[in-house]
């Protein structure tokens, strides 16, 4: 998605991989393989 640009719901975000919270990387595309996931963005301090 080209930046600046909001998602519409239901749209499909880039795979991308994070650490969980036990340090271990996660990969979008493997999660969604295994089951529905649901994305939050907590923007931090206001």
């Amino acid at each position: 998605m080209a930046e600046g640009v909001t998602p519409k719901l239901g749209a499909k975000a880039h795979d991308f991989v994070l650490l969980d919270s036990t340090g271990v990387e996660r990969r979008l595309s493997e999660l969604v393989a295994e089951r529905p996931v649901v994305l939050l963005f907590y923007r931090g301090d206001w």
